[in-house]
């Protein structure tokens, strides 16, 4: 017979009250806020675009939250935008418990005169002069988290790309500048000073994965933290890439909030807040939440958040994960319309792999006995493929994957180009940046190589969709024809 919820929920409570009478779990301080903001630029309106930008913040945002973060995250910020996330930013880390405030960009940064400048997407530089006026002072941020009460600041920035403002320059110089870290403050940078760091050919720029794989680690203080990224970022470049720290903080941190219930030592330290107590056997979020572990049901989680959870978002954050482990995710509703393109043409019962209809915006008139129709792209066959039938070299043009049901796509393998030879596959245009939107809102750009094999592409942790829409953003150029073709494509 199941049991109320409230009564189930009423004797976890009592169980831990019971705890803490007993001396078990004694009172100590609770950690408190940690606070991030997280930037992501790639579609500038008058500079070269990255590709991986949006997906680096998007990953830096995900991992951030679930080590405790409250994170607010912008994705293509303008001037306005940058300027207005400060302000609100410096004011979230002023009164209160602030344990940690973190700032992370990812997108075009540039040094002039040894300061240190990020690039909003709306920036129109066209004499150094004008740096000041449409691009932001990394020192804006160094001043606002200096003057707040977190007791740990971190700054990284992955944003040593290369110059894009050249033609404007007298005295702007390659990569960024190194800056004195304020007391308390950790600043890291993707690549050395003076250096360029690379965007990378996956879904994400090689720092970004490197440390956001780097802060899942459970007890790691954040000196080995970025340690451990800046290893992987060697061997994942050739070492041609070297992150760079400047650090005067002097305290511990830690991202990963599991570092307690993993450490087998006498250390009761979580996130670089001291939980020991009089007993030494840990403090009370903690002695709770592996109570709730062991019972490990959906009552004993409940309890638990009803309990802690409001004065400790970390703790609050893994019993979420918990608990979202033991309950059954709902149905995911399509939220945004199937995309519809005059001269569309779809099929049904052909994609296979999990898609029902595969609709193609544009299709080439049948030559020579070869037809080019949306098809091709899931016969198995990479000689025959889909061309697009439009004027000029088919950016723009779309494909539509619906699903028979709720799916979370995870990679896009394909062909790209026309693979029948070397001699076809050339004189037609290929793919480079391939753009892919779901019905979940979800949009980022991925870049593709340009070879005739196989090649297989994360993508980003996605929500559950209905549909997929693939659209051309920019090609490699084929030295005959301007058509634009692919010639298998499956999504896994």
């Amino acid at each position: 017979m199941e049991r109320p919820v409230s009564i189930v929920r009423g004797f976890v409570l009592a169980m831990l009250a019971w705890a803490c009478a007993a001396g078990l779990f004694p009172a100590t301080s609770i950690a408190g806020q940690r606070v991030a903001l997280v930037v992501g630029n790639s579609e500038y309106s008058n500079a070269p675009s990255l590709t991986n930008p949006r997906n680096d913040a998007a990953l830096m945002r995900d991992t951030l939250e679930a080590a405790g973060f409250q994170v607010t995250a912008l994705i293509d910020a303008d001037h306005r935008s940058l300027k207005q996330a400060l302000l609100a930013f410096g004011r979230a880390l002023r009164g209160g418990d602030i344990e940690a405030g973190l700032f992370y960009y990812a997108g075009h940064g540039v040094q002039v005169a040894g300061e240190n400048y990020l690039i909003p997407v709306n920036a129109a530089i066209t004499s150094e002069d004008e740096i000041e006026l449409e691009a932001i002072n990394v020192n804006s941020f160094l001043r606002v988290m200096n003057s707040s009460d977190a007791r740990v600041n971190i700054v990284i920035l992955d944003a040593c790309r290369d110059n894009p403002f050249k033609a404007a320059s007298r005295s702007m110089s390659r990569g960024l500048a190194p800056v004195d870290a304020p007391k308390g403050t950790y600043i890291a940078y993707a690549t050395a000073p003076g250096d360029v760091a690379l965007d990378g050919n996956g879904t994400n720029s090689p720092y970004t994965l490197a440390l956001t794989r780097a802060m899942g680690e459970p007890g790691m203080p954040i000196e080995r933290v970025f340690k451990n990224a800046r290893v992987s970022v060697l061997e994942e470049t050739g070492e041609k890439q070297v992150p760079w720290e400047v650090s005067s903080i002097t305290g511990e941190f830690y991202f990963s909030q599991a570092k307690a219930a993993s450490a087998d030592t006498g250390s009761n330290k979580v996130g670089g807040a001291d939980h020991s107590g009089a007993t030494g056997s840990g403090g009370v979020a903690e002695q709770a939440f592996r109570l709730a572990e062991e019972m490990n049901s959906a009552d004993a989680w409940n309890a638990f958040i009803a309990q802690y959870g409001g004065g400790n978002a970390f703790y609050r954050s893994l019993a979420e994960q918990k608990l979202a482990a033991l309950t059954p995710a709902p149905e995911t509703r399509q939220s945004l319309p199937l995309p519809r393109h005059a001269g569309e043409i779809c099929q049904d019962g052909v994609a296979g792999y999990s898609a029902r209809t595969v609709c193609v915006s544009s299709v080439l008139d049948p030559q020579y006995g070869n037809r080019y129709g949306g098809s091709n792209l899931f016969d198995a066959n990479p000689s025959t493929a889909w061309v697009e039938g439009v004027r000029g070299n088919g950016e723009g043009q779309s494909i539509v994957l619906q699903f028979d049901g709720p799916r979370r796509p995870r990679t896009i393998e394909l062909v790209n180009g026309y693979a029948k030879n070397d001699d076809i596959f050339y004189k037609n245009s290929r793919v480079r940046l391939l753009e892919i939107k779901s019905s979940a809102g979800e949009r980022f750009t991925l870049e593709i190589d340009d070879r005739q094999d196989w090649q297989t592409i994360a993508l980003p942790v996605m929500k559950e969709c209905a549909w997929l829409e693939l659209t051309i953003r920019d090609v490699y150029a084929g030295s005959k024809y301007q058509d634009t073709a692919i010639s298998e494509l499956r999504v896994q």
